[in-house]
């Protein structure tokens, strides 16, 4: 009788040990992102339009993915042209430019190799038929 308690304290021990160490996800690596939509197009350069991106996180160890779109960065390459928020909100600057613009997400990671900035960035265009020089849709 004094073995099966004996293997039943041994099962628990395992069991607790098993539980208490640090799973995968505490190693979880964020390795790229995905921008959504991959492109917008505005159709006049009115800064009452707007179009929403969003930041989605792609991790390894275990895969998974998450929305990051509040922790992320966002920037404009061209701040004349286009309007970002810190949301990923993106409107036209409202001055009649027209053009395309690099809307980028970027956040920086603590990887065991070092601080890691990890980004994507999509294409935004400002069109205007009234104007021949500018994109047309």
């Amino acid at each position: 009788m004094n073995w099966k308690w004996s293997a039943a304290a041994s099962l628990v021990c395992v069991a607790f040990l098993v539980i208490s160490l640090p799973g995968c996800g505490s190693n979880q690596r964020l390795v790229g992102i995905t921008v959504s939509p991959s492109s917008a197009t505005f159709l006049a350069p009115q800064s009452t339009l707007s179009f929403q991106f969003t930041a989605i996180g792609l991790y390894t160890h275990p895969p998974a993915t998450k929305d990051l779109t509040d922790q992320v960065t966002w920037a404009s390459n061209a701040p004349g042209l286009v309007a970002v928020s810190t949301t990923g909100l993106v409107s036209p600057a409202g001055n009649g430019n027209c053009g395309i613009a690099d809307i980028s997400a970027s956040v920086k990671t603590n990887d065991p190799t070092g601080n890691v900035i990890v980004s994507n960035s999509v294409a935004v265009t400002v069109a205007d038929k009234t104007n021949p020089i500018c994109p047309q849709p």
